[in-house]
């Protein structure tokens, strides 16, 4: 056989074989996409609103998309999880029951993807809880004796001149003296 009959007869099974398969990927509807797909990252991450018990976290994203906050008091622990009612691109979460003074870590889980803040859970801090001041002892001198006699059997801490924890007959004494 003639080499020319070879390359023909193998250009003709190449095209035998090629058309069929071209036709065949063009019907899978197989699309291709060039370039960066729109993204559910969130950004602009705030905390705010932080009392004792309450945070409001919130962000963006670039299109709508149902999202959640997974979230504890250790990175590596975030168990807890507030969702989202409905897809938004406009996110907020209200998280309440925290502890007072205590570091929160939390990262945003948005369609099937966890972002954080570059590797490392975003993190926020409750405030302390307030101590309420205790009263000052009010000066002996604006004290009265019919005030400390009315308060006789109580843990009045402005008629307890001793700081035994009971206003009592030694309070009257004390105060007496100091009265004199």
């Amino acid at each position: 056989m003639d080499k020319r009959k070879i390359f023909l007869i193998i250009g003709i099974l190449i095209l035998l074989i090629s058309v069929p398969a071209a036709v065949f990927i063009l019907r899978q509807q197989t699309i291709f996409r060039l370039g960066a797909q729109v993204q559910n990252k969130p950004e602009s991450v705030n905390v705010s609103n932080i009392t004792e018990q309450t945070a409001t976290i919130t962000w963006t994203t670039q299109k709508a998309v149902q999202s959640l906050v997974s979230y504890g008091l250790s990175p590596t622990n975030l168990t807890l999880i507030q969702p989202e009612a409905a897809p938004a691109i406009n996110h907020q979460i209200n998280l309440t029951g925290l502890l007072p003074g205590s570091n929160y870590f939390f990262v945003i889980k948005a369609g099937d993807k966890t972002f954080d803040n570059n590797g490392q859970p975003y993190t926020f801090t409750t405030k302390p809880k307030e101590v309420l001041p205790t009263p000052s002892p009010t000066p002996t001198a604006s004290l009265t004796e019919e005030g400390l006699e009315a308060a006789m059997g109580t843990s009045n801490p402005v008629y307890d001149l001793n700081k035994d924890g009971i206003v009592n007959t030694l309070d009257l004494l004390l105060f007496r003296q100091q009265n004199k």
